[in-house]
């Protein structure tokens, strides 16, 4: 999106990142690359330098050894603000999370964390919160996708097992899986629609200092998001409801996995209500915001397969 409007940018990556074809898709618009990691303020110094805005994306939604909410959520962000100040960076645009706050789950409240560094920088800053973002290339579309389509065999694909076989006997047991009554509600929000507030906040002066909460257009309960996921795929799936006590017992089970459908910390912000009021950001930026099933079906739009099976 930037290098459509003219925009050069440096794309600031981890060390020892390998040069796959997303970087060389990078590389491929015209942009140049920086290695530096959110813990280290010289390497992120180096990066900036001559940079007039940073867009701050890193964060974890996940803890693991060497990577702590706090390490990463919290304290990278701290260092990104340092390191953007030293270098003469004239505005943070910096991606938060919608729910942000510091009475609220564990990941959330890093998230403010975050923000609180980033805020008390010196650094002019624009702090946006999406919900969770919808689009092409990973991220939540393809996770739901995967739970769509493999239903109640989900946890053996992220524990590494073939995905086609999978898919076979998910076929055969055509049902999803749904902790709770699956009526908690979210707003998932078009890629695009992000996109069209981060342009803007590296170009106008007006929003400097403001926090904007954007989620899309419908408060979706969780039932609901997996119909209209089901629809883009063209597949049909039963929706099974655990009780919540199974629920939260199979939760704690999980967490023996190495790669566990979900966390403790996922399943606790899952159960509340993420909605916001999107007025203030809708009328800030002029937004027309996309539907649901729209932004799934353009996620998606290359997730169907021939026999109507769907893949990701």
């Amino acid at each position: 999106m930037l290098r459509g409007e003219g925009i050069d940018v440096r794309a600031v990556v981890r060390p020892g990142t390998k040069k796959d074809l997303r970087m060389a898709a990078i590389q491929g618009l015209g942009c140049t690359v920086a290695y530096a990691d959110v813990g280290d303020v010289g390497a992120l110094e180096r990066a900036f330098d001559g940079c007039a805005a940073v867009v701050h994306l890193v964060a974890i939604i996940r803890e693991r050894v060497g990577a702590t909410f706090d390490l990463v959520n919290r304290r990278g962000a701290a260092e990104v603000a340092a390191a953007a100040r030293v270098s003469g960076v004239k505005r943070i645009v910096h991606l938060s999370a919608l729910g942000a706050g510091p009475e609220a789950p564990r990941y959330l409240q890093s998230k403010w964390a975050g923000e609180e560094a980033i805020r008390h920088s010196g650094v002019p800053t624009v702090i946006v919160r999406p919900s969770f973002v919808i689009g092409p290339g990973g991220g939540a579309a393809a996770q739901f996708a995967a739970v769509v389509r493999l239903g109640p065999w989900y946890p053996l694909y992220l524990l590494g097992a073939p995905e086609r076989p999978l898919a076979v006997l998910a076929v055969l047991t055509p049902i999803v899986p749904v902790l709770g009554s699956g009526k908690y509600r979210s707003m998932p929000l078009d890629v695009r629609d992000l996109l069209a507030v981060v342009g803007q906040a590296l170009r106008r002066d007006d929003v400097l200092g403001e926090v904007y909460e954007l989620g899309g257009p419908d408060a979706l309960a969780y039932d609901r998001v997996l119909d209209e996921v089901m629809a883009a795929l063209g597949v049909r799936r039963w929706k099974v409801h655990m009780p919540m006590s199974l629920a939260r017992a199979l939760v704690r089970e999980f967490r023996y996995l190495p790669n566990p459908p979900i966390t403790q910390d996922e399943f606790e912000a899952l159960l509340v209500d993420n909605v916001c009021d999107n007025t203030k950001t809708v009328r800030a930026f002029g937004l027309n915001l996309r539907p649901f099933r729209d932004a799934v079906g353009y996620a998606l739009q290359n997730a169907v397969t021939a026999d109507g099976s769907g893949r990701s």
